[in-house]
């Protein structure tokens, strides 16, 4: 009997320690669809700066799943048209939330099916603290 609970409270160690390797977690799906991916977008532009500020109109196409370098990956393309400036953006999901927001090639977003992202456009034309 004394021998037990030793036992037992090693195991729960031992148990714990595992859960650092990620054995107790679950597994997140890398390609998990971004159900969210407007707001998520959103809310990674107001903690990231971004080159398309002071933008006119915003784009946004649905998510897709397509190949990003070796694996596959949801993304979404973001268009900013300005006064006289077009930016194109490429939007990399990981596991349904925003991983990366780089500059775009025709390849990646030029036949994407935009529509309205007026949402976006307060944030991008906010007043800014000068450094």
């Amino acid at each position: 009997m004394r021998l037990v609970l030793p036992v037992c409270l090693t195991l729960l160690a031992a148990l714990a320690g595992c859960s650092d390797f990620g054995f107790l977690r679950p597994k997140l799906d890398p390609n998990a669809y971004p159900a969210s991916y407007r707001a998520d977008l959103l809310a990674y532009v107001r903690v990231h700066p971004v080159d398309i500020l002071d933008a006119r109109e915003v784009l946004v196409s649905t998510p897709t799943l397509k190949q990003v370098g070796t694996d596959n990956r949801y993304f979404v393309c973001l268009r900013a048209q300005g006064e006289d400036w077009r930016k194109d953006k490429l939007v990399v999901f990981y596991a349904g939330q925003v991983n990366q927001l780089v500059d775009a090639t025709t390849e990646q977003c030029g036949g994407a099916a935009y529509e309205s992202f007026a949402e976006l456009l307060p944030e991008l034309n906010k007043p800014r603290e000068k450094k």
